[in-house]
């Protein structure tokens, strides 16, 4: 009997431990991208129409971003060896400093296209909102991560 109601108690805390533990759902990329869209077509104020010409452009832009993002990522990640000289050094900078220029001309280019899609003012206020968003997204991942820790929210100043 006691065997029972000691394997009942546990199995009652272990369900009630799962339960009340923070899970966290994995990035779903197709529901970020969503939501991305959602929010800067309100924020920026696009029409229907305006949506459908501004986001094929807006995200191949956003594809060949990351493309030579990761190319940035991969540079740094892989330092020269130890036994590298600063020559070495200097050229996996110059190469990184080479990447993000190449990154700001396509940048140029595109918003160029955004242009004809759009007013720049449109474009100019999704840009603001794809800041916007992002900042927020972080800001919640921040909370997440205090919640999960047992830390108490951080109170918001309030501005006078």
């Amino acid at each position: 009997m006691k065997r029972r109601i000691i394997i009942l108690v546990c199995t009652f805390m272990s369900i009630c431990f799962a339960v009340a533990q923070h899970k966290r759902s994995k990035f779903n990329p197709q529901e970020f991208k969503e939501k991305l869209e959602g929010y800067i077509t309100k924020e920026a104020g696009f029409t229907q129409g305006e949506a459908q010409a501004f986001y094929p452009i807006y995200f191949e832009m956003k594809s060949k971003q990351l493309t030579i993002q990761r190319k940035i990522f991969h540079l740094k990640k892989n330092i020269p060896t130890t036994d590298a000289n600063s020559s070495d050094f200097a050229n996996a900078i110059q190469k990184i400093k080479d990447l993000g220029v190449e990154k700001a001309k396509l940048e140029a280019t595109y918003y160029k296209k955004m242009y004809e899609a759009v007013s720049p003012q449109k474009v100019y206020k999704a840009m603001c909102a794809e800041d916007k968003f992002h900042r927020q997204v972080l800001e919640h991942i921040g909370q997440d991560r205090h919640h999960a820790k047992g830390h108490r929210p951080k109170q918001t100043e309030t501005r006078n």
